[in-house]
């Protein structure tokens, strides 16, 4: 019986690494402007697979004879496994602070958001996930003398841990969801943001049951399963975040500044301008003035999205490129005219304060017919 527990517990080990190693593969072949975003997914589960790992080494060294107690080994290997597990429980809680946070877009940033925003509740949710590490290596754990599979933890042990799985379960919805209401996304974005929230919170789920309510009755042999499950609910997360969807397409209006000056320019709301020139210089200019006094502005340009950024230091402000050879995340094509008048209308819906620069109407008078652009500025000026 117990050969045969070791071998289930070997086996199901190898295909956890094996997913692992698909979804680490998968993560990092993405080509994303969310670097940082993308890293710290492939920390956490970097650090779930350091936990399988260490596991199967605990074992072997049990199985061999090396250690002396065979409980103690078994309390061991649930120290260092449930370690690791807060660990990636840190991890995947700053990827989900990241991705719900436009402002930060690098470690830099995390950093200078984090002193000035501070307190904020990430902060919280890593004060919980430290203190219960801490609990998890010093605190008294037993196995039942009777009953080896049955291991007994402290009332206070059960308490701290129940309060985190409570607060990894509920922390991706609230942060997710919100962010969601905020943006008012596509439904294909919905839909990889609930399978990044199920992922998330049924990983928490799994911890708790597999690694403290069963072992509290005496039930360990589905441990060793449990990994492929939690390797596949980490699966899951991995799917939403590919690279050719989640908060890629999401235009996020935000101010560029708050300048107390008065502005260079005053527009009237809702009216849509024609500034005729040829490099279209002025028309950057008035926009500038626009979202550095207040208002949240969208720029769909012809120019490659970089280049405008510089030269008129724009950081918040999103700029997408109206091309038809362009591979960018932020590249719109100018064919159907419908691809723009989407961008717009969401950014304007999800906007208090929109303004929205066009660069280059000759550009898709050239890949439609001019009824259907007309058609098109008619219905945005509504």
């Amino acid at each position: 019986m117990v050969e045969s527990q070791t071998m289930i517990t070997y086996l199901s080990a190898a295909s956890a690494l094996f997913l692992s190693a698909l979804i680490i593969v998968a993560i990092a072949r993405q080509k994303t402007h969310r670097v940082f975003q993308k890293h710290i997914l492939l920390m956490a589960i970097y650090l779930l697979v350091c936990a399988i790992i260490s596991n199967v080494l605990i074992s072997v060294w049990i199985v061999a004879g090396s250690q002396p107690s065979p409980t103690d080994g078994v309390i061991l290997s649930k120290r260092v496994q449930a370690t690791f597990d807060y660990l990636f429980g840190i991890a995947i809680g700053a990827f989900i602070f990241v991705a719900t946070t436009p402002t930060i877009g690098s470690r830099k940033d995390f950093v200078d958001y984090m002193k000035t925003e501070f307190p904020n509740s990430y902060v919280f949710y890593l004060f919980l996930m430290v203190i219960t590490i801490v609990t998890i290596l010093f605190a008294k754990v037993t196995v039942d003398p009777i009953d080896p599979n049955k291991i007994q933890f402290e009332g206070y042990f059960l308490f701290i841990n129940g309060a985190a799985v409570i607060t990894l379960i509920f922390y991706a919805p609230y942060r997710f969801i919100t962010y969601l209401r905020q943006t008012k996304p596509g439904e294909e974005i919905r839909r990889d943001t609930y399978l990044i929230i199920v992922g998330i919170s049924g990983f928490a789920v799994c911890e708790l049951l597999f690694e403290i309510l069963l072992p509290a009755n005496g039930i360990s042999w589905l441990r060793p399963p449990g990994f492929i499950l939690e390797m596949a609910l980490v699966g899951l997360i991995a799917f939403g975040v590919r690279g050719e969807s989640y908060l890629q397409e999401l235009i996020i209006p935000e101010a560029e500044a708050h300048l107390l000056t008065k502005p260079t320019y005053t527009l009237d709301r809702g009216i849509t301008y024609v500034v005729l020139e040829r490099d279209a210089g002025q028309a950057f200019e008035i926009f500038k003035d626009l979202v550095t006094h207040g208002a949240q502005g969208l720029c769909i340009t012809r120019r490659a999205p970089k280049a405008v950024m510089a030269e008129y230091s724009l950081e918040r402000t999103p700029v997408l490129w109206l091309s038809r050879v362009a591979t960018e995340k932020n590249a719109i094509r100018p064919s159907p005219p419908e691809n723009v008048a989407m961008a717009i209308e969401h950014f304007i819906e999800a906007s208090e304060r929109p303004v929205v620069l066009m660069d280059g109407f000759e550009y898709l008078v050239s890949h439609n017919d001019f009824g259907s652009v007309l058609a098109l500025v008619h219905d945005l000026n509504e």
